[in-house]
């Protein structure tokens, strides 16, 4: 399986915005649409890709601000794990003064929207929050990380929800298990590998 992935960097805090889509097939995936909606719009209808959901790593507010405009624009569905519901209905899941709380969000779905000609599996990598997760696409070797692991570097844990032993858990137990070849796009940062993660990031 061919999945192609476009990252743009978003917002005042640089969330990577993942579009990820099968070579033979417009139907794409948004991941993390942290903000500048209008942007995103704009590279999804200059590459021809038709958006079918979007896909939430975890629900702190600078993955979470482009959601609102976007999927309106698109009716678009918008998954999230369940444990990070509360954090993304939160009003007050805000980093002001730079960063107000995302006004309008959709009700998640139950059911993550799928990608025709593809499949992926929901890691669920609790930690940076409650609900955080990974989006592992195995057949393409890809994983999408969100902020749990990073290129030398981890989520952080100091924020509500966070749990340092839960972290270091999600990250040698799911995803330091996956084959060195995976292909790590991450929440902030330039992409790595798992391979590269384990001979080399210091915090293991």
């Amino acid at each position: 399986m061919s999945l192609c992935v476009e990252t743009l960097e978003v917002g005042v805090l640089a969330v990577n915005c993942h579009l990820a889509w099968c070579g033979n097939g417009p139907e794409a995936l948004v991941i993390d649409p942290g903000d500048d909606a209008a942007e995103v719009v704009a590279v999804l209808d200059g590459k021809g890709l038709t958006p079918v959901g979007i896909l939430l790593t975890h629900a702190h507010v600078d993955h979470i601000r482009g959601v609102p405009e976007l999927s309106r624009h698109f009716h678009l569905p918008v998954y999230v794990h369940p444990d990070d519901r509360p954090l993304y209905d939160s009003p007050d899941n805000a980093l002001l003064p730079w960063i107000r709380a995302a006004q309008g969000l959709p009700v998640p779905v139950s059911e993550p929207p799928s990608l025709p000609g593809s499949s992926y599996r929901i890691l669920h990598t609790p930690g940076h929050t409650p609900g955080g997760v990974c989006y592992l696409f195995a057949e393409a070797g890809i994983v999408f990380s969100g902020d749990t692991l990073f290129q030398g570097s981890v989520g952080r844990t100091d924020m509500h929800g966070g749990d340092t032993e839960q972290l270091f858990c999600s990250i040698r137990e799911t995803l330091l298990a996956l084959p060195d070849t995976t292909r790590v796009y991450p929440g902030h940062g330039p992409p790595t590998t798992v391979g590269a993660e384990r001979r080399t990031n210091p915090f293991f």
